[in-house]
């Protein structure tokens, strides 16, 4: 373990995106840095994420998009809770800090080549380019310092370690089809083959855990100290600003004084307990794939110097609908069901009483708000999708693979339910038959017109775009027909907070009479969302974490010398 100093120029307590952007930005503006972690291994929730994040009008964007559209789209999205001082901030650093950071470290993104805005029909909504992913990162440059970086969730990889993207699923899915695609797939393969050779896992890292890695590797070549498995216990305050913290680490409690400042990018406020049943809606489910070290420690970290949560959100969170199994060893899996599944043409999802209550292909977060307001008054029910046969061999079903290759085993275990009819599958999920009956009837003649005349399922380019090109009249609507039927059982969850300490546009932490907290800065999860509630497009919550994170680091590098002790 790495000694801990006595004084720092900047303290930043989170290793997630938001954190290691603040910790290597202020390593590269010449700041002596300190980058602490409460758990053993650095990444956050961000190594379980898709990596998304989303910037307009980066060196990536098409020339086509501008300033000026994206804000009327964030006006459009967010109405009266738009903060213009923090919007601008984020429009105008964020592409700095891509810039900035592919400029002076290994850090890369690509724009996807086609990712709508989730709110596809309102002015200013794009098609791509604003949402970039990390460049996937061969993390076998790491060495044994690999094992540092949090693994990924289970359920997205494959052969027990093998992290695939959405460029690798198309190849995996026409392996058997395309000799093109058996060769990419060959080669994947092989690779991940000659790394277990070394390595618990596959080093070839993409989503999250790619940028993890990219950030992680940045900060080991420049040296920056990271403590883990240290927790801060409390700030220290003198004349009205913070000058450092007292940390708990295995050798014992420790002072570090900070000349600049300290970043608070814990990971937010969403696995605290108190919080969670009195800031989420009661329906949330009590298991999330946020890991359980995001609890609320910058909230409680700033609170006595003045530092509150913020109140003007749409949604308190960021929801997901997932799915719950019990893995061999015991431990809990929590599936969200983001992309993969809900879009395809086939898929139904119901509330308790057997009707349909969305359309399935909107985005996760307006999904999810849609459940809530199905279990405002049984917030202990679940909802359900609903495929047959045909759908879960192509597409899969949540945690159940495409071509149905460990369906038999989530049959087993009780995660999938599987019913020769609709009326035996209705008895067993404690649905009325009948209703459930009329449900895919109706369903069903919509896939035949193309035309969702209950949800407008399949009617906009965000929608279109998670359904299967090649099903026609509409992407995103297929009959049930074929027996037998399945279905999982999905609850309201979370992946991460929108409510977090109130910041002004530089993220210092702000009281509640506007005043700053001297010395002291909040990026990702722990800072009050700029987008409160709303979830615009993919990666709004580490765009601008990352840019913030940037904005603090710049920040403390500019302000006024303290002097050395």
């Amino acid at each position: 373990m790495i000694p801990v100093p006595k004084e720092v120029d900047l303290l930043v307590l989170g290793s997630g995106a938001a954190g290691m952007t603040a910790a290597l930005t202020a390593s590269l503006l010449d700041l002596d840095v300190l980058l602490v972690e409460k758990a053993a291994v650095v990444g956050g929730t961000t190594a379980r994420s898709a990596g998304s994040v989303w910037i307009p009008n980066t060196r990536h964007a098409p020339a086509s998009d501008s300033t000026g559209e994206t804000l009327t789209y964030l006006r459009n999205a967010l109405g009266n809770r738009l903060r213009e001082a923090m919007i601008s901030a984020f429009l105008r650093a964020g592409p700095e800090m891509i810039a900035f950071l592919e400029d002076n470290t290994e850090v890369a993104f690509r724009p996807y080549a086609h990712h709508p805005d989730y709110l596809a029909t309102l002015d200013g909504a794009t098609l791509s380019g604003r949402a970039l992913e990390p460049v996937p990162f061969d993390a076998v440059v790491l060495g044994s310092r690999f094992a540092d970086i949090r693994a990924p969730l289970p359920e997205f990889v494959l052969l027990g370690g093998m992290m695939v993207d959405r460029t690798d699923i198309g190849h995996l899915l026409k392996a058997t089809s395309s000799l093109a695609s058996l060769w990419y797939v060959a080669r994947l393969v092989g690779r991940y083959a000659a790394a277990r050779l070394r390595f618990k896992r596959g080093t070839r890292l993409v989503m999250g855990n790619a940028l993890v890695g990219r950030l992680y590797h940045a900060l080991r070549q420049r040296d920056v100290p990271i403590l883990t498995s240290t927790q801060a216990l409390r700030l220290i305050e003198a004349n009205g600003r913070i000058r450092g913290a007292v940390l708990q680490t295995a050798s014992g409690t420790h002072e570090v004084h900070c000349r600049r400042g300290i970043v608070l990018a814990t990971g937010g406020l969403s696995r605290d307990a108190s919080l969670r049943r009195t800031l989420m809606p009661a329906a949330l489910c009590e298991d999330s794939p946020v890991v359980d070290t995001a609890t609320g420690d910058g909230r409680r970290l700033a609170e006595p110097a003045g530092g509150h949560v913020g109140a003007q959100h749409a949604s308190t969170g960021f929801w997901s609908p997932v799915s719950l199994r019990r893995r061999r060893d015991g431990s809990q899996a929590v599936f969200p069901h983001l992309v993969l599944d809900r879009g395809k043409p086939g898929l139904i999802a119901v509330n308790p009483d057997g009707r349909r209550f969305v359309s399935e292909a909107t985005n996760y977060h307006l999904f999810t708000e849609a459940m809530f307001a199905e279990l405002r008054a049984r917030s202990d029910q679940p909802c359900f999708l609903i495929c047959d046969d045909d759908f879960i061999g192509r597409y899969g079903l949540g945690m159940v693979r495409p071509r149905r290759i460990n369906l038999r085993g989530a049959i087993a275990d009780g995660y999938v339910v599987r019913a020769d009819t609709l009326a035996d599958l209705a008895a067993r999920l404690g649905i009325p038959p009948d209703v459930l009956a009329s449900t895919v009837a109706r369903h069903n003649v919509f896939a035949a017109t193309g035309f969702d005349e209950d949800f407008g399922k399949g009617s906009d380019a965000y929608q279109r775009n998670l359904g299967d090109p090649a099903h026609t009249p509409n992407p995103c609507i297929g009959v049930l027909a074929k027996q037998p039927f399945y279905a999982v059982r999905i609850y309201p969850g979370d992946i991460g907070a929108s409510a977090g300490l109130v910041t002004n546009e530089y993220a210092q932490v702000v009281r509640p009479d506007g005043t700053e907290v001297e010395g002291l800065y909040a990026c990702g999860n722990d800072m009050d969302s700029i987008m409160a509630g709303v979830y615009p497009g993919p990666g709004i919550t580490l765009g601008p974490a990352m840019t913030f994170g940037f904005i603090a680091a710049r920040h403390a590098a500019g302000s006024l010398p303290v002097p050395r002790s």
